[in-house]
């Protein structure tokens, strides 16, 4: 049974004037709170409240600054992460790939940070999340990974 539904790849393009933008390279073209973003954000949380949450490092964010999801890193090293879509039961899993901040809050240049959706899956993160980084998901990914082509950075804004 698969467990992943979408994906999305997104990657810090050369030259921009954001700091914290990143482009839609590749897409599954199938989920549509995705498809309408050619784009996205990763900045420094301010949307979760402390308290009885847990309030993450970094968040997602769309073009209009709207919060997507909070991302949670259990393991600084490996790149990976999770949140969930706001709105909706899907869990978002992500793979960070030559991904830094620096002091200014600009991502590397070349950085890119991979998105595969669970649909239905938030209530089951952890034991997902424990699959993703104990290797157990890579056929998944694989064949997501060979099957996109789509770029939308040709879209315009």
């Amino acid at each position: 049974m698969a467990l992943i539904n979408d994906y999305y790849k997104f990657e810090r393009l050369p030259n921009q004037k954001s700091k914290s933008r990143l482009n839609c390279v590749a897409s599954s073209q199938s989920y549509h709170d995705f498809e309408l973003k050619s784009f996205v954000y990763i900045v420094e949380n301010t949307h979760t409240k402390a308290g009885l949450k847990r309030k993450s490092d970094l968040s997602l964010t769309s073009g209009a600054g709207k919060h997507i999801t909070s991302i949670y890193k259990p393991d600084l090293v490996s790149g990976y992460a999770y949140g969930d879509m706001q709105g909706t039961t899907d869990l978002l899993l992500f793979i960070a790939n030559n991904f830094s901040i620096n002091h200014d809050g600009t991502i590397l240049d070349g950085a890119t940070v991979e998105v595969f959706i669970c649909r239905g899956k938030k209530y089951d993160k952890n034991a997902i999340f424990n699959l993703l980084t104990d290797g157990e998901l890579n056929n998944e990914i694989a064949q997501f990974r060979a099957a996109v082509t789509k770029s939308v950075t040709d879209k315009k804004e």
